[in-house]
């Protein structure tokens, strides 16, 4: 039996992110601030299709066991706070049942022959 966000299924770590309000956004050497809160997370490297004209595109789906919001993702062990260079911004957020998934789009994947 299976427990609710235990440890085989969500085995990674990942700091979900959002943005606090900023007052000052006009300097030239503006950052975002956020909160984080380190979450248990299964992350996988994959290959999706996103555009309607069949683009496929590198992604990481980070599935966490309950429902959240997050404007960004902080992997364990990459994530400083405050350096937003290890901030990754997320393209897409879907809800299932207990679940939710981030999707991080790296780049698009060229495929042989195009």
């Amino acid at each position: 039996m299976r427990l609710a966000g235990d440890n085989m299924r969500y085995s990674d770590k990942v700091y979900l992110l959002t943005k606090l309000l900023d007052e000052d956004q006009s300097g030239l050497n503006h950052q975002a601030s956020y909160q984080s809160q380190l979450v248990p997370a299964n992350v996988q490297q994959v290959n999706l299709t996103f555009a309607q004209n069949g683009t496929v595109y590198n992604a990481t789906v980070i599935r966490v066991y309950g429902r959240y919001h997050a404007d960004a993702i902080g992997f364990d062990g990459e994530y400083v706070e405050g350096d937003n260079d290890t901030v990754h911004e997320i393209q897409k957020v879907s809800q299932h049942d207990k679940q939710t998934a981030f999707y991080i789009i790296h780049n698009e994947v060229i495929l042989h022959g195009e």
